[in-house]
């Protein structure tokens, strides 16, 4: 009996409590779902020059939310381990320019993360705009190269990689036009390649994608050809040559010296029967 009312004493307790969540004390808070880009500012909220405020995120501590990863360059072309690392991220379900951007030195957390195509990150770092690379490298008048700086990148969770915007390959050819896509996934159609691929000797493999006046050296200035570039995979074996005739070329967009495409795989290229 004693122990049958201690278990009668303590199931009442159990109702009281159940009342009391219910009927008393604070209210519950039910702020909704959360959205899936993150509370935090987009890249294009500090990567589009004609947005409100943005020279104040030059060199300033930056907090972006809902970065989805877009390739990440593994293939290394100069086989130096000086041509790796690379990691291109977007706005999560964004098409709009200036989504995009390159990460440079990040850091993970957790710390042994391995990034891959469609993972959404939260990023912490610096935003920068270089107008060149160290003492060597100098872009053309009015070219630089954003990138957010030294990130903590954490990790979100998992959803698909964008699909490709479809732009005008002539864009590319303009700095100003073309940044707009610095970054991000994008695909050209009918296209006619304007030169051989071309290796540097030190593993640089370079197409160029439209035809027209302009040196592609860096201080040479815009216009200038864009091309198709080697960074994430091998086109050297694919026989591209001038006058070569593509229906869809896709692949992220990269800055050095001349505006770049970067096909991710043989797949994304499609050259015309």
């Amino acid at each position: 009996m004693r122990i049958a009312g201690r278990l009668l004493s303590i199931a009442s307790l159990f109702v009281i409590a159940a009342c009391s969540v219910t009927t008393g004390g604070d209210p519950h808070s039910n702020p909704g779902v959360p959205p899936p880009g993150g509370k935090d500012k987009r890249i294009k909220d500090v990567g589009d020059p004609a947005a409100a405020g943005h020279k104040d995120y030059l060199a300033a501590p930056v907090a972006i939310s809902g970065a989805v990863v877009v390739a990440v360059d593994k293939f290394d072309e100069t086989a130096n381990g000086k041509s790796t690392g690379t990691i291109y991220v977007q706005d999560l379900g964004s098409k709009d320019p200036y989504s995009g951007i390159t990460l440079f030195a990040p850091t993970f957390n957790p710390g042994n993360l391995a990034v891959g195509p469609g993972d959404v990150l939260d990023l912490n770092g610096q935003y920068t705009e270089s107008s060149n690379i160290g003492s060597t490298v100098t872009f053309a008048p009015g070219a630089v190269l954003p990138q957010i700086s030294k990130p903590v990148a954490t990790f979100r969770y998992e959803a698909d990689v964008p699909d490709p915007v479809d732009i005008d390959v002539n864009d590319l050819a303009d700095f100003e036009k073309g940044r707009r896509w610095m970054g991000m996934l994008v695909r050209v159609k009918n296209i006619t390649l304007t030169s051989d691929a071309a290796n540097d000797k030190n593993g640089r493999v370079a197409v160029n994608l439209t035809a027209g006046a302009g040196s592609t050296s860096c201080t040479a200035p815009f216009p200038k050809p864009p091309q198709m570039i080697n960074a994430l995979f091998d086109i050297d074996g694919l026989g591209l040559k001038s006058g070569t005739k593509v229906e869809s070329l896709t692949g992220v967009i990269g800055f050095f010296c001349s505006l770049q495409l970067a096909p991710r795989t043989p797949a994304d290229i499609v050259v015309a029967k």
